[in-house]
C-alpha cells in the first residue's frame, strides 16, 4: 500500500511541476511581444501617426488591462500549483475558486466564438472539480485535475493566439 501512494505522489509532483513549467514558459511568451522596427514607425504620414494614436490608446489600455486580468490568473495558478505541491487543500480551493470566479467575468470573454465558449465552460466544469477535490481532500484527484485544467488553458491561448491576435488589425 505504500509503495502505491509512493507512486501517487511521484506522479502528482511530476504533473505539477510539469503544469509549473509549462505556466511559466507560458507567461514568458505572452509577455514579449514583437516590436515594429524604427524605421518603420518613422516612415509612417503623420495623420496615419496620430490616427495611430486615437485608436490605439484605448487597444493600448483594454491590453493592459487584459495583461492584468492574465496576471491575476497566473498568481490563482500559483496558488494551485503551491497548494499540490505542499497538499494544502484550503490553498488549492482558494486558488480553484478564483479561477472559477474570473472565469465568469466580461474580461474573460474575449470573443463570442463557439470553440472558445466551449473551451471556457469546460475550464468552468474543471475548477468546480478541481475546487471538490480540494474540499474532498483527494490530491491525486486534485492534482490530475489541475492538468486538465493547464491543459485546457493551452489549447485555448492557443487558438486565441492563431485566431484572435493573428487576425487583428494592430499586427
Amino acid at each position: 500500500m505504500k509503495a502505491a501512494r509512493w507512486s501517487w505522489n511521484a506522479l502528482a509532483v511530476a504533473l505539477i511541476g510539469v503544469s509549473g513549467l509549462t505556466m511559466t514558459q507560458f507567461a514568458a511568451t505572452q509577455e514579449s511581444s514583437p516590436k515594429k522596427p524604427e524605421a518603420a514607425q518613422t516612415a509612417k504620414p503623420q495623420a496615419e501617426k496620430k490616427a495611430d494614436k486615437k485608436d490605439g490608446g484605448q487597444e493600448n489600455r483594454d491590453r493592459k488591462g487584459l495583461s492584468i486580468f492574465m496576471r491575476m490568473k497566473l498568481d490563482a495558478s500559483q496558488k494551485i500549483l503551491a497548494g499540490l505541491a505542499l497538499e494544502d487543500f484550503e490553498l488549492i480551493q482558494e486558488g480553484a475558486t478564483k479561477l472559477e470566479d474570473m472565469s465568469t467575468a466580461e474580461k474573460w470573454r474575449v470573443s463570442n466564438d463557439p470553440f472558445f465558449r466551449e473551451h471556457s465552460t469546460d475550464f468552468q466544469k474543471i475548477t468546480k472539480r478541481l475546487s471538490k477535490n480540494a474540499k474532498e481532500g483527494k490530491l491525486e484527484a486534485a492534482a490530475l485535475t489541475w492538468m486538465e485544467a493547464t491543459m485546457k488553458c493551452i489549447e485555448c491561448h492557443k487558438w486565441t493566439r492563431a485566431n484572435l491576435i493573428a487576425e487583428s488589425p494592430s499586427r
